[in-house]
Parts: structure tokens; sequence; C-alpha cells
């Protein structure tokens, strides 16, 4: 949509929901429904499919979540409990189907957590959704926000319970159905989550169909031309018809689905529209029935216990009270062995349907159940420890222990507490919202929004840590200035040249240019808003006097008009000052190619910063090493030469290793060198405590419009098709035919890619023939032989086992680091037994709009069991709550024993975390010549750390380490590997 009209949430909207009360008028004899839409709160305007009556929040007190189709948002009223309801959708979800038809919910992971899922129109085949797709359109983006509506996207949207809010006390979601594998399922109508072949997970059927496609963009042009000419009656005639198989999709677990449609036998072509499930036969396996258009009902009976004996399942049938005597609103939970489940028993799923009433356990292989608790709808709640699977159980109404409600076990003390009040760091970061798809239209996401840059350091020599906050265009930079009482004072500042401060921060870090004993700073500029070569571009170094006051040094750089995006440091030809890696991500307005990168030597003098450009003589290879995002300096062959380490988009991670000064080449040889990633951020540590140091490396994750591998990977052709001196971008991708066939198509809509290569208009007369055109037969007379080809074929977060000789292993991260892209890594032994653990955010709220922003990610907390194993912490336990587009993440000592952990988020407020836990650590300051050290626990276990100038994407931590106190002693050494000092870490 283009046209917006003020959001209508004040009953006066003609479509507005309406709630009645079922009152009892003794006068009358009988009850009578009454209207109190207005009074209770329900005043939204909304075109609605469908309606779930579930407690949410899970306070005891039902509420009301309404599908709504086309603009008008989704509607998620909570329930006051004295009548009335507010609607905190917004509070709970960060997106939504555009036009929801039906909708279900389920535990679908088994973790007493129920998920939201609801259907749209998304076609699943290439010649479909190219018939459906629109062009991509921003405008819409900065129209839903001026007039208040929620972000909508054209997909099917599962919405994943994480935890509690520590801020609102709300649940709160994380959309997960391109991770899950069930997007786009066509014009849908009725999801409904069961357990279908009772394994122990719920599986999803997913009903669709209509007899007009109104939809298809061919009819639509030709309507627009034939109204004139055609009668009313021909032309609904003429359109096009959506007559396809319905879609199940197995649950695979870890929030992962198969499709089924075939191999279940639901593969036949109907108009489908309501269903429902129910064991029919009482067999024990869940039989469906599917209401068709023009069409006779249809019974699927279910075979699952005759093919397979060895799935159990139990089945519970309720009696409740005398005005509710199915149990209406009742929850269970069951535990079996190691398994979970949840289920609510609702009076209306999917669409405009009503499932059976007894509720449906699979078991898969387990043959007992240990236990099974109840929660009526009037919060009390009873627990039965029954003895036999494969049956029906019928319980009845007899409440032993009274309950406000059923939750999880939340801990009394969270890992983390926000802090940001208490040591004065609050800041808003504000960015300019530069509009990078006017100038290439098929981009996969904005190159403008990666700020702000986090910069930790002492830079007033009085042993407190102080932070630096980048700044976009149009803002001033900002100092936090510790003092004695663990307090920080504010300073703006502006180390910018233009008077509109027009030049936007990307990389910072604080060192000792000069060695005069104090730290400067440099920061790196980068946003892609301005022309290549632009003054706005100039890095700038700022040296320090020693208190803290910094002045341009207008001579110690050479004139670096790059746009950058990462600076990181290391003495790599151990003379004794720090050297710099300058890395850029992409030539502005001219995506894919890679801008100018950096090496430069430190050859300052006390008092003469300066800094020579010795990139080619290090390596030609480094001058263009690629789309950079983050680059580290480690020491990953144990030589004490700090190597380098550099990540980025359509590439593998790239292994340069130092030779006596020189920066060679490895990759090829580390094993890892065909993980084609849009790489983002890079950390380092001891993860298997083995004595060399791994890596983290963030990736874009798996919960993305497209999915490359090996086999298929996602490629992007790039090159001026049409010779007017802009570079045209075209993303291919593998989907599946008409037939069911998967093959290489561009990704793209047909007027996005008009609008970056008119030339395509020549070779198709319709969206049709556009969409039955795999990428090779749209370029037949080979237009791109001679484009940049570059691949995607691995999107997982992960970790990099350094296993010696030069070779490494990835091991990829828990699921919860693969739902959205990850730019903070924080490598830090939260609960202090000697095993590092990991802290991620991430998201990027400037993907291409057709998918729109990448935003499941509410921050991650992964806790190291031992050699690499790790377990995500439950937002209820963590409550490291960092919901927005996570971007730089650091460690912040404020004392000897306590530290804080910062992280920016683009275009909002800097996250504060304070560790709640009392598990002592000691914190030790390095030395600037310190590199090193090894920890050791007992005679066999020993964890090497190693000390950076810039750690993870845009950021620099603390120079402390931080030392749990079972450590029995620690060793600091330099960049020649000579032990600088000894510590007993209890002295």
């Amino acid at each position: 949509p283009t046209q917006f009209r003020p959001l209508a949430d004040d009953g006066t909207s003609m479509s507005k929901d309406r709630l009645f009360e079922n009152r009892y008028y003794e006068s009358l004899g009988q009850s009578q429904f009454v209207n109190v839409s207005d009074s209770a709160g329900i005043r939204y305007h909304g075109y609605s499919h469908s309606t779930l009556i579930n407690d949410f929040n899970e306070d005891g007190w039902p509420d009301i979540y309404v599908a709504n189709d086309f603009l008008s948002n989704d509607l998620l009223y909570i329930n006051n409990q004295d009548g009335t309801f507010t609607n905190r959708a917004r509070d709970m979800f960060k997106h939504f189907s555009l036009s929801s038809m039906g909708s279900d919910i389920a535990d679908v992971n088994n973790d007493g957590s129920l998920s939201l899922y609801t259907t749209e129109m998304q076609p699943y085949y290439n010649k479909r959704k190219k018939l459906f797709q629109g062009p991509s359109n921003y405008q819409k983006e900065v129209f839903t926000k001026k007039f208040d509506y929620e972000k909508q996207y054209t997909r099917n949207t599962l919405q994943i319970n994480q935890g509690i809010n520590p801020e609102t006390g709300l649940p709160v979601f994380g959309e997960i159905a391109m991770l899950a594998d069930v997007k786009e399922t066509d014009w849908s109508w009725a999801p409904l989550f069961a357990d279908y072949d009772n394994d122990g997970f719920q599986d999803l059927f997913i009903t669709n169909g209509f007899p007009k496609d109104v939809t298809d963009r061919d009819f639509g042009d030709f309507r627009s031309t034939a109204k004139q000419f055609v009668s009313k009656e021909k032309l609904i005639a003429a359109i096009p018809q959506i007559k396809i198989p319905n879609f199940m999709f197995r649950n695979r677990g870890n929030y992962k689905f198969e499709d089924t449609t075939e191999e279940w036998g639901v593969n036949f072509a109907t108009y489908s529209n309501g269903a429902a499930y129910g064991d029919l036969d009482h067999d024990g396996d869940l039989d469906l029935v599917i209401n068709n258009i023009n069409a006779n009902v249809i019974l699927l009976e279910n075979k699952t216990n005759e093919l397979s004996k060895d799935e159990h399942f139990l089945r519970i049938k309720l009696k409740g009270t005398a005005k509710n005597s199915a149990g209406i609103g009742a929850t269970i939970e069951i535990f079996a062995d190691s398994l979970h489940q949840k289920k609510t028993l609702l009076t209306g799923r999917g669409y405009l349907s009503q499932p059976e009433t007894t509720l449906h356990f699979g078991l898969g292989k387990r043959n007992s159940v240990d236990s099974l608790r109840i929660q009526w709808p009037d919060g009390k709640s009873q627990i039965i420890n029954p003895t036999k699977v494969d049956t029906l159980l019928t319980i009845s109404y007899n409440p032993e222990v009274s309950h406000d409600f059923i939750t999880s076990n939340i801990e009394a003390a969270p890992l983390f507490e926000k802090a940001a009040e208490t040591y004065n760091l609050n800041h808003l970061s504000q960015d300019y919202d530069f509009i990078d798809f006017n100038f290439q239209s098929t981009l996969p996401h904005k190159l403008s929004q990666y700020g702000p840059a986090l910069s930790v350091g002492d830079i007033n020599n009085d042993g407190l840590d102080d932070m630096f906050v980048g700044a976009s265009r149009g803002f001033k930079e900002k100092w936090f200035i510790q003092r004695k009482d663990q307090t920080f004072v504010q300073q703006e500042v502006a180390y910018k040249n233009s008077p509109e401060l027009n030049e936007e921060d990307a990389g910072t870090l604080l060192f000792d240019v000069d060695n005069d004993g104090d730290l400067d700073l440099y920061i790196a500029r980068g946003c892609a808003q301005y022309p290549s070569g632009n003054v706005l571009y100039l890095d700038v170094l700022m040296i320090n006097d020693g208190n803290g006051n910094f002045t341009h040094s207008k001579n110690g750089l050479p004139d670096l008009r790059t746009n950058s995006s990462t600076v990181k440091a290391a003495d790599f030809d151990r003379d004794g000052d720090l050297d710099l890696f300058v890395g850029s991500r992409v030539m502005p307005f001219s995506y894919p190619k890679p801008d100018r990168s950096y090496i430069l030597r430190n050859d300052s003098r006390k008092g003469s910063p300066k800094f020579v450009d010795i990139t080619k003589e290090m390596n030609p290879e480094l001058e263009y090493p690629g789309l950079i995002s983050d680059a580290l300096w480690t020491d990953f062959n144990g030589d004490f030469w700090p190597d380098l380490i550099l990540a980025g988009e359509w590439m593998p991670l790239r292994f340069f290793k130092n030779e006596a000064g020189k920066l060679i080449e490895v990759t090829e040889s580390t094993g890892i060198e065909n993980h084609l990633g849009w790489w983002n951020s890079l950390a380092a540590a001891d993860i298997d405590n083995d004595g060399d140091i791994d890596y983290i490396a963030g990736n874009v994750g798996e919960n993305i419009n497209f999915k490359g591998t090996s086999e298929e990977p996602v490629r992007i052709y790039a090159k001026d098709l049409d010779n007017n001196g802009s570079i045209d971008p075209l993303i291919s991708f593998y989907l599946r035919d008409s037939l069911g066939t998967r093959r290489e198509y561009l990704y793209h809509p047909w007027q996005d890619v008009t609008k970056q290569y008119v030339g395509i208009r020549k070779r198709f007369n319709s969206f049709g023939e556009f969409g039955e055109s795999t990428l090779p037969e749209m370029f037949p007379d080979g237009l791109l032989d001679d484009a940049t080809k570059l691949s995607l074929n691995y999107m997982k977060t992960s970790w990099i086992e350094n296993v010696g000789g030069g070779k490494f292993t990835v091991h990829p991260l828990p699921i919860a680091a693969q739902i959205a892209p990850v730019y903070g890594i924080l490598p830090k032994d939260i609960n202090a037994d000697g095993n590092i653990d990991i802290l991620l955010i991430g998201n990027d709220f400037g993907m291409e709009v057709q998918q729109g922003p990448a935003d499941a990610m509410n921050g991650v907390v992964l806790e190291n069991e031992g050699g690499g194993k790790f377990l995500t912490v439950p937002l209820n336990d963590s409550h490291f709550f960092v919901p927005g587009d996570g971007k730089s993440l650091v460690n912040l000592s404020v004392s000897d024993t306590k530290s804080l952990i910062v992280a920016s988020q683009n275009n909002d407020s800097l996250k504060i975390f304070e560790r709640t836990h009392k598990n002592p650590v000691k914190s030790i300051p390095v030395k600037n010549n310190e590199v090193k050290s090894e920890i050791t626990y007992s005679k066999v276990e020993k964890q090497l750390q190693e000390f950076y100038w810039g750690n993870t994407f845009q950021s620099q931590s603390s120079r402390t380490i931080e030392v749990p106190l079972q450590a029995q002693e620690i060793r600091f050494f330099d960049n020649f590997g000579k032990e600088t000092r000894m510590m007993k870490v209890l002295d």
C-alpha cells in the first residue's frame, strides 16, 4: 500500500471487533449477550479472519488475539482483570503477517511455552511467487511508522515465546517462520498444530487455495486495459484459479519443520478453507476433516497407528464445572521422561473451525507418563500420576492445590540486571534514515546503519575505565568518564569537520599511538551514503594530551577516503608500537564491489604521530580483501606473531599468517575455506580449555528469506548491465518450479529488476514469463559471463575450533544463535566456573523490504558446559534483554571485582547489564605490552586468553581479565613470548 489513513482505535470504525458479555437477567429468567466493546476497550479497526482466546501472559486470565487482513494491525487484547482489555501486541511482537488469515498456538519445541502461528498468502514456487509479488516499497515502511501501524509482511509468521520481558513483565516473541521453513504456503487459511505422527512433537497442517486469484499481476494488467471492452462477467471468468494441495509439515524438533505433504498423502489439489482434527475412529491417532469450496468435505484417515506400533500416545478428556463442562480454557502439562508438553483447550482454532475437545499427546517411544498437571480456568490446579498410555484418560474437576497460574520455574535471581540508571550510562543513539535502495534497488540489505561503535579505555590516566560512543550522521559523539564512585559523567563532543556533522563513525579505537603513556583515538568513517572518495569519509586521528583532551592530528594519517567499517590494532612487526588494519565493507553505491582496506604501519615518534600505508608490500590481497565487516588480530598458530583474520560478506573467513612481519594468506589450508558466509563479527577465546585460541564468528543466521547451502548456494551476479556507469547486483537462489524441481531463479520481483536493469523488459512480456525463467534462461546470450559472481553457502553463527597445525573445525552454535544476524559477541565466564561462555546480540533492521527486518533476537546467553558444548540460558533466567538492532558489545570494568556489559543498538538506547551472582572473580588490568595470559586451574587444565586492541563488531572492551577465584595462578606474556609477571589468584 502507498496510501495510508490514520489508525482507527477509538471505536468509530464500522469494521471494529465486538465483544459481547453473557449476562443473566433474573427478571427475564434467561441470559442475553450485551455489546460491551467500547467499555471493555475493544475499539480497534480491522478486517478479522480468526481469533484465539488464550492466556498469553500467563496471569490466569484469558486474552484475545485477533488476526486481521491487509493493513489493519493484528491485535492482542490483554485482559486487565477488571472487565477491560488493552492492546499490547506491539509490546510482545515485533512484526506480523500482512494479510493474516488463520491462526493457531502450540508448544512447538516442548519447552512449556506456547508459540503463535498465522497464515498469509506468499506462494511457494517461483512462477506463482513472481505473479504475486509487488515491487519493494521502502516508502511503505516510512508510512507504517508515521501512521502508527505495525510492521507487516507477506508471509506466514511463527512467533516463538522467548520468555518474560524483564522491562514490561509481558512475554516477548521472536518470529522464525523462515528458519522453520513454514513461511510460504500460498493463499492459506487454517493452520492446525497437532501431533499427527505421535512422535512427541506438534506437526502443522495448513489448508489453502482460492477459486479466483485477484492478486495475479498478469490478470491485473489485463483487467486495467480490458475492463473498457469486456463485461464484468467475462472479466471474472478470466481470473486465474489457485487450486493447489494443502500442506503438511512434520515437526523435526529444534524449531525445524519438514514438508511431508506428499509423503503423508495430502498432495491433492483443492480449494480448502476450514479444517478440524479428531480421533474419529478411536485408534489413537488424529484424523482430519477439511471443508472445500465447490467440492465435498474431505475426511482423511490417519494410518499412523497401523504403520508404527512403537509410537505411544495419551488422550485426555476433561470434565469441568457446571458452567464450563468441557473445561474450555484449561491448560495441561505432561512430563514423560525428558519430554515436557503443554496444551491449552481452546474454543476455536485455525480458520472458523473447532477441533475435538479431547487433548491428544503424542509420546514417541515413551511408554509411561511420570505426571501431568492441570490448570483449570478458575486458577486452581491438580496433579495426576497416570499409570497407562495408549488410552483415553477422563479427568474430572477436583483441584488439590490452588495456584495463581502454571508457569515455568523462574530463578529468584537472574544472571543480570539492568544498570544504566545506577551508573548514569543512559544514552540514545539516533540514526539518519538513509534509503540505500533508492540507489541500488536489488540490495539484500541496507549498508548505512551499523552504529554506534563503542570503545573502552582509561583516557585520563586515573586508573578507571571510560567509554567512547560513536555518532551517526548529524549527531555528536559522547564520552562517559568514570568517577571513583563508579558512576559516569557524560561529555558530548564533536570530532567532525563538517558544520552539519555529516560524517558517520564506523569503527573506533583507543590506543597509544605515540607511546607517550595515554590512549589516543582513531575514528574510522563510513556509512555508504556519499559518493566514493568524498571528504566525509576521511578517517581521523585524535591525540590525547594525557588528561582526556583530544586534538585532531592533521598529518598523522594518509588521505584515507574509504568507506571504512572497522579498525583494529596490533604490533604486527614487533617494533614496540601498535600498527593498524582498517577495513572497508563496500564501495558506495556499487554493491558488492569492495572499497579499499589498509595496513597502516606506525612510524610515530613521541609528539609526532605518523602512519604509513604499506598494504601492497605487506600483501596486495589486503587492498581489496572483500566486503569486510570485522577483523581480528590474533595469534592463531601460537608463535607470538599477531596474525589477522577477516570477516565479510560472500566470502570465507580469511586467515593471514604473520611470518616475521609479513602477512601470508593461508585460508586455503585451514579446512574451512569453503564456508562462504555473510560473516559479520569475530571474537576469540579458548572455548575448550585446551591451551589454544578458538574463535566465534557471527553470521547472518538461518532466519532469512533465502537459504544457501553447498549444493544450492545463494549467488550474487554484479555488473554494469546497461552501461550507465552503475553496478547492477542480481541475487539468485534455489526455489521450486511448478513441478516441484528446485532450480536457480532470481530472488527479486519483476519491478525491482526492471528498475535496476531496464533491459530486462525486452526479454519478457509478462510476470508469468519472468517467473517461469531460470537464471540461465534469462541471460542466454552470456551477458552475465563476465559478471562478478559471489556465493553464500553457510549461514550459521559458529564457534571455530582450533585443532592445531593451522587447521580449524566449524561448530554451529545452538538454534538461539541462528534466528537473526549476529553482530556483537562477548566471550565471558559469566558464572565463574572456568569455562568461557558467550553473549550475543544482533538483528538487522535494514534488510530488504520483501523480507523486512531480521528482528527475532532478544539477546542470547550461551553457557559453556565444557568442551565447547553450549546450553542456551532462557531469558527468564538471564534477563540479558537486547531486543533492538544490536551492534556493539563490550565489557566495562568498574572495580577489581565487578564489570558491566554494554550493548549498543542502532537508533535506540544503550543497554547496560550488571551480574547479580556472587561467584567471586578477580579483575586484573592488563599492561599495554601484554598480549596473552595462561590461567592454571589444575595440573591438567589450563586456559589461554589473548588481549586485544579492538574485538568483535565495532567494539573495544576493557583491557582487563576476570579470573575466577578457584583458579590457582595466572601468567602474563609479551609479544615475544616472554613472561612479564606471575600472580597467585588469591594473593
